[in-house]
């Protein structure tokens, strides 16, 4: 069953997303299909950022953050280790638009 899960990290927004971008989005991106990754979003809150990440079950959200690649690009990113709230998917709709919508 699909998951989604939520981790928040409070700092400073603009430089939590460049560390992100730097450290974490070339692994993540390299290393998250082998674990069921589906998707990500990561939105700008108030004290930091909120990353939003959908998995195909709930093994593969723990083996993402257990890997070690992810462990050291978090570290390098100076990110906090990850602290997940998760809910099973019930139900689940994209629109084209926002596969190809400007961010």
């Amino acid at each position: 069953m699909a998951v989604v899960s939520m981790m928040r990290i409070p700092g400073d927004t603009d430089e939590l997303i460049a560390k992100m971008r730097e450290h974490i989005v070339p692994v993540g991106e390299r290393v998250a299909r082998k674990h069921g990754g589906l998707g990500t979003i990561v939105a700008r809150t108030p004290d930091g950022i909120l990353a939003i990440n959908i998995w195909e079950n709930e093994e593969g959200r723990h083996a993402m953050a257990e890997d070690p690649e992810i462990r050291s690009a978090l570290a390098a990113a100076g990110f906090p280790a990850p602290a997940f709230d998760a809910y099973e998917i019930a139900e689940m709709r994209i629109l084209e638009e926002a596969l190809t919508a400007r961010v």
